[in-house]
């Protein structure tokens, strides 16, 4: 590489450095003026000017707001991060719901859409379904897509490192998929594609209980079983970006029961809500006893209706229930076992079952861990089931603007 080449790398490298640590500076602060921003960065006036009027002028994510106070001569204009004017779209694709969110630069929703994903259709048509979700979500509100600086989607399943390809998800029955290049080629948006409990990590490092933490997990407990790990303030991907898949520890080689991976004695095949499910829908007594309490009909019994039997005193569904979270606790005991983190957040479907899902899952936790491990806090995921669409708008917010918001 040529020396004058160099040098311009170098100088292109330390604009975008700047520029980001301005950024940051001006989003954090709320307010603040130019000679603030020259102080606090130990920058030169001329290069802060010029990185300001690009944000202002050219990237529009920050404005001019008040006059600041004056110790005499001209009152400073303050500078204000412009989070309305521009927009990100968050999606959770899940096997049987897709949530997108349009949200402002601070990460606040200001709209949803939901729609079936079609996954019985086949890879074609959930496409379609999130170019659908996309569509609707700039449509409703008139938006010109140059306004919205990027698309953040969270899929189940093993992602290759470079998050271009879903190598396997089990939930979708999907082998390399090439989800990255086949939604680019239809939606004029910058995206990025992410394992969707990993983002559930992102969005509770970046706005949730997490944010102050260091070592902590996200146990992603809903159709399918995953982790997102958290080790000294960093994400976990692991060698090939596959880091947190424990759905997949083997906790039963004794079982017969199949997991969607193929294998037997999965956690996932045993703890998981489409097991729940199948259990219950597969026990002719209990899924006649579970129709007729719950009033639905036997091949519309989900893990959410068997909770909802358990609550109601069916001794079947409690049965069903409780063998579940036995085998979670092993699982999570696993992970604090290994991990050594401070703090399991736990989220997904099975987390919203009240205190007949956490009471029984606590104490099983709790009998299985050593001593020193039972000081563990383990507490609900912060966004429930919005979980994953938070952790992408940080993705994107992180990716496009390099606020480094987690």
């Amino acid at each position: 590489m040529s020396k004058r080449l160099t040098q311009k790398v170098d100088s292109e490298v330390m604009i975008r450095i700047n520029r980001r640590l301005i950024l940051q500076l001006i989003r954090q602060k709320h307010s603040i003026s130019r000679a603030d921003l020259v102080k606090l960065t130990g920058l030169a006036a001329p290069t802060v000017s010029r990185i300001v009027d690009r944000l202002v002028n050219d990237e529009q994510l920050v404005r001019y707001g008040r006059m600041g106070d004056s110790s005499g001569g001209r009152p400073p204009v303050i500078l204000e991060f412009n989070s309305k004017g521009r927009h990100v779209l968050g999606i959770d694709l899940g096997a049987t719901l897709i949530r997108g969110v349009l949200a402002d630069l601070d990460a606040e929703i200001e709209m949803e859409v939901q729609l079936p994903t079609h996954t019985h259709e086949g890879y074609e048509a959930v496409v379609d379904m999130v170019v659908l979700v996309v569509e609707r979500l700039l449509s409703k509100r008139g938006l010109d897509p140059k306004t919205v600086i990027g698309l953040g989607i969270g899929v189940a399943g093993l992602l290759d490192k470079a998050k271009q390809t879903v190598k396997f998800s089990s939930g979708f029955e999907w082998s390399e998929k090439q989800l990255k290049a086949d939604l680019e080629a239809r939606i004029k948006i910058p995206l990025f594609l992410e394992n969707s409990t990993r983002l559930m990590a992102l969005g509770e490092k970046a706005f949730g209980k997490g944010h102050e933490l260091r070592n902590f997990v996200v146990a992603n407990v809903g159709y399918g079983i995953a982790a997102g790990i958290v080790v000294e303030g960093q994400l976990v991907h692991g060698g090939g970006g596959y880091a947190g898949e424990f759905g997949h520890m083997t906790v039963d080689p004794a079982s017969e029961v199949i997991c969607l991976c193929g294998r037997k004695g999965c956690l996932e095949a045993l703890a998981s809500g489409r097991s729940i499910g199948l259990a219950a829908r597969q026990n002719a007594e209990a899924a006649r006893s579970i129709s007729t309490e719950c009033h639905v009909k036997v091949d519309r019994i989900d893990a959410k209706i068997v909770f909802e039997a358990f609550q109601k005193g069916n001794p079947f569904a409690e049965q069903i229930c409780l063998n579940a979270i036995k085998w979670l606790s092993m699982g999570v005991a696993n992970l604090i076992h290994l991990l050594d983190p401070t703090h399991v957040f736990i989220g997904g479907g099975l987390s919203l079952s009240g205190e007949y899902f956490w009471k029984p899952l606590n104490n099983e936790i709790r009998k299985r861990v050593l001593l020193p491990n039972r000081e563990v806090e383990i507490l609900p995921a912060e966004f429930k089931e919005y979980a994953t669409v938070v952790g992408s708008l940080a993705m994107v917010l992180d990716a496009i603007l390099g606020l480094e918001i987690g």
